[in-house]
């Protein structure tokens, strides 16, 4: 069995302290949280989670994307692959889109 990484979400490549808040607030609170739930789940909760704490979801982009998705995987974020950075932006103009995470 392979042994859980209980690393703090601010341990992790691309991630610190406000990033750790943030997905602390919605019960993700380790390396292994962050891996069992994914980049997209994760960044969705995340967003849910400042807005129902009356926090700005200004922080709807790709870049955070990218950063989740890097850390999950132990990249840096600007070394994605085009082909993910491409999914992550449309993925976040969607969101912002839908006007649900809009300010």
């Amino acid at each position: 069995m392979a042994k859980k990484d209980t690393r703090k979400i601010s341990e992790m490549r691309n991630l610190g302290p406000a990033c750790e808040g943030d997905l602390n607030a919605v019960g993700i609170h380790t390396a292994e949280d962050l891996k069992r739930i994914g980049a997209e789940a994760a960044f969705v909760q995340m967003l849910e989670g400042r807005l129902k704490l009356g926090r700005s979801a200004k922080c709807c982009n790709a870049a955070y994307l990218y950063a989740l998705y890097g850390a999950i995987h132990d990249v840096d974020w600007r070394e994605l692959p085009e082909s993910q950075k491409d999914k992550f932006k449309a993925l976040a103009a969607e969101m912002r889109e839908s006007g649900r995470f809009s300010g």
